[in-house]
């Protein structure tokens, strides 16, 4: 009897770690994004949201026919924005200039590459130097 439940158990465990395994997977930002081309918009920050496994800015973003889009830019880990020093540096209602890569998929979304601040501070969170890969 104990055997036949210590097998079960372990099957269970097996079980539950090889469900999850997606989960952990950890994917390229190739793979969502064109690291050959770039963008640019400024806009509006609405939201600021801090959730594993990367950082979110939501914008409200002008478009030349005057309606509005909301735009979101991802980046690295909150961890790493918070390691740089960098979570008191954006707030709602800030009006922010956006470089960012695009998705392939032509959707609202992006890979930051930098912030300009109404007051001419630069954040760069990412760039193509391959000597220096930890972007944040």
């Amino acid at each position: 009897m104990k055997r036949r439940i210590f097998g079960m158990t372990a099957l269970a465990g097996l079980l539950a770690v090889l469900g999850s395994w997606p989960v952990v997977a950890h994917h390229a930002i190739a793979g969502e994004f064109d690291l050959s081309r770039r963008g640019e918009f400024t806009g509006v920050l609405t939201r600021f949201q801090m959730v594993n496994p990367h950082c979110r800015w939501y914008f409200d973003v002008k478009t030349p026919t005057g309606e509005m889009a909301t735009w979101e830019i991802t980046a690295g880990s909150p961890t790493s924005l918070r390691r740089a020093g960098l979570l008191r540096q954006f707030t709602a209602g800030q009006t922010l200039k956006v470089t960012y890569v695009p998705a392939h998929n032509g959707k609202n979304l992006g890979r930051v590459v930098d912030f300009v601040f109404e007051d001419g501070r630069v954040i760069t969170l990412y760039h193509d130097d391959p000597n220096n890969p930890n972007d944040i």
